[in-house]
């Protein structure tokens, strides 16, 4: 095990946004082909109504694209989070604890680690594969203290474990 290890995206998410980039991919086809083939009885507001929502499919596809790059470390005294765009820098005295979320999607488990802050608001969520939360959770277990919601996700009721 490296000094600082990264931890990445499980491969359900990455499928997850494989299926979106790709659904995505085929709708902008069909909207271009159905506007190509019907330009001459197109109004003016329908040819911008499918300029817009072509942008909407177009930032869809780059969302399921984005779940590609997510990974994460530990360096120093800050969790350093790489996104496709660049990487968010999250200082460790800012954050007051940590939380394990598993979503299971069609049988197949999700786990994300939730970082919060001092008065236990979400900071940031990180992905991790399913077999790398043991090792992403005794690495924030050393620098911060474990939340648990006994709540749910619309009424959350989080503390942090004694």
């Amino acid at each position: 095990m490296s000094e600082n290890p990264v931890f990445k995206s499980g491969g359900v998410k990455k499928a997850l946004g494989w299926f979106v980039f790709l659904g995505g991919g085929v709708a902008l086809a069909a909207l271009i082909y159905a506007t190509a083939v019907n330009i001459e009885t197109q109004s003016q507001a329908d040819l911008w109504s499918g300029v817009v929502i072509g942008l909407f499919i177009l930032l869809f596809m780059l969302g399921g694209l984005s779940l590609q790059s997510q990974r994460w470390t530990v360096e120093g005294d800050a969790v350093v989070l790489h996104r496709l765009f660049g990487r968010k820098v999250i200082p460790l005295s800012g954050l007051a604890g940590f939380g394990e979320t598993t979503v299971i999607v069609s049988m197949f488990p999700m786990v994300q680690m939730d970082l919060y802050d001092r008065d236990l608001k979400p900071v940031a969520r990180l992905p991790v594969t399913i077999r790398d939360a043991p090792a992403a959770e005794a690495l924030l277990a050393t620098r911060l203290r474990y939340v648990v919601n006994e709540g749910s996700a619309a009424l959350p009721k989080r503390r942090f474990v004694d």
